[in-house]
């Protein structure tokens, strides 16, 4: 019986696989192996004629192809797997590129390879230094100049000297390094798995308004950020190397916005990936504060839905009163646990909590059938007075017929046994709720009510506010 391997790769296969790509992946898997190696210049040279693109890589490594084989054996094994700084994994992409090739050849330091319509070849002619990969590969003009475009917007080492057709495309410096620790793919134990390493992020700004993600150069997609950022090591990718698990974009904004929420302006606040960021458990206190005040402002409350008249409050006083489905439970979590927001009754205090009862004196009793007779003769309604102390910024509330005054806050002096200004603005507008909230044209229309009948009964009747 004939020994023979377990599989064998159909290239036609494999190129239907890669028909629908953009074509500007063959570049990139070509770059990308020249910026794993040890180089100090790489350039790519491209040309197009009546539908056939000539594009070719040279780089100067020093040892080329560690391995010739490596030019067409799938998924071999290699020691990129293990090192999460190269870019490389499966040891599939150039194969991949060279698939669609109607013509290719390799020549490096340990030997050529070419690829034709009649096959595989392997030839005895060397390169002294580096690696040189020429392929030509049927596109349209458009895809062309896509690749063009594409290439633009690379990120080569600083210190390798990258060359386009003969132009350099110098190092970008990014105006702000993180060093952090974020998932990254690592071969241990024969097994490809994903653990958490310390790296750095490069932030840079968009290129021509769009952001991008990259891998240690490489571009990879585009990002909903205001940012393009630059991971210096590898990310977990998908096997075309297009799609990022949204865990790890999660985890990534929150570690950009730990570093940049003071850049942010109050209409880029609301964007989704600082949304994603808020909502991430590695987000900084520092961040969820300064972009919740850049969101709703310096004047904002939670809504307490058991204290609608501490929303009433807040919205008469020109506060922002967050609802609880505008944030996401994450983010709720999050802002609670940084204190970013008082609730409404905190800020108002209108749930009135462990109040206790206040001795009344004469000027208490005075104001109570100050306050009686005017509801009675203005509202037509019997009403009752307490006098009680609680925590909480409101000097008095009234809700089914009851209204309270919070002697800790006014103070037992405010209360006088003869008609005081402040006393009588503070009935009138604790009466007013009796037809509605702050907000409410009811509520306008019950004090001016109140108001001008007050002053019909003084000029009518001189005695109305002699109270006994």
């Amino acid at each position: 019986m004939s020994q023979k391997k377990w599989f064998e790769v159909s290239v036609s296969g494999l190129r239907e696989l890669q028909l629908g790509k953009p074509k500007h992946y063959i570049a990139r898997e070509l770059i990308q192996n020249a910026f794993d190696e040890n180089i100090s210049r790489c350039s790519i040279d491209l040309t197009w004629t009546k539908g056939i693109a000539k594009i070719r890589v040279l780089d100067d490594s020093p040892e080329g192809f560690k391995d010739l084989t490596d030019a067409y054996t799938v998924f071999k094994e290699t020691s990129k797997r293990s090192n999460p700084t190269k870019r490389g994994r499966f040891n599939l992409g150039e194969k991949q590129a060279i698939a669609l090739a109607d013509y290719a050849k390799i020549e490096t330091t340990k030997g050529s390879v070419l690829f034709n319509k009649d096959g595989r070849f392997i030839t005895k002619k060397k390169r002294i230094t580096g690696s040189q990969v020429t392929l030509n590969v049927k596109m349209t003009k458009k895809e062309y100049d896509e690749i063009l475009e594409i290439l633009e917007i690379y990120l080569p080492p600083e210190k390798i000297d990258f060359f386009v057709n003969n132009t350099l495309y110098p190092y970008k410096k990014p105006f702000k390094i993180i060093k952090t620790t974020l998932e990254t793919e690592l071969l241990e134990f024969e097994m490809l798995k994903n653990i958490q390493r310390k790296t750095q992020i490069h932030i840079l700004e968009k290129v021509n308004d769009v952001a991008w993600l990259y891998e240690m150069g490489i571009p990879v997609c585009q990002l909903d950020c205001k940012y393009s950022l630059d991971i210096q090591q590898k990310i977990p990718l998908s096997v075309d190397r297009e799609k990022v698990p949204p865990r790890y974009l999660k985890r990534l904004f929150a570690e950009v916005l730990n570093e940049t929420f003071e850049e942010i302006q109050e209409n880029e606040s609301s964007e989704v990936w600082v949304r994603q960021a808020t909502a991430s458990k590695q987000i900084k206190t520092d961040a969820i504060k300064e972009i919740i005040q850049k969101r709703f402002g310096d004047k904002v409350v939670v809504a307490n839905p058991f204290d609608k008249v501490s929303i009433d409050d807040a919205l008469s006083k020109g506060y922002k009163v967050v609802r609880g489905s505008e944030l996401s439970k994450p983010e709720w979590d999050n802002v609670k646990k940084a204190d970013a927001m008082m609730s409404s009754s905190e800020k108002f205090g209108h749930t009135i909590v462990a109040s206790k009862p206040v001795k009344v004196n004469a000027a208490m009793l005075w104001t109570t059938s100050l306050a009686k007779k005017i509801a009675k003769e203005c509202l037509d309604i019997d009403i009752d007075v307490k006098f009680a102390s609680w925590k909480g910024n409101t000097s008095a509330t009234y809700g089914n017929q009851l209204l309270t005054f919070n002697v800790s806050k006014v103070g037992r002096d405010f209360f006088k046994t003869k008609l005081d200004e402040r006393v009588l603005d503070l009935i009138i507008h604790e009466l007013g709720h009796e037809k509605g909230m702050h907000t409410e044209t009811a509520y306008h229309r019950a004090l001016t009510q109140i108001g001008s009948k007050l002053i019909m009964f003084s000029l009518e009747e001189s005695t109305f506010f002699n109270i006994e």
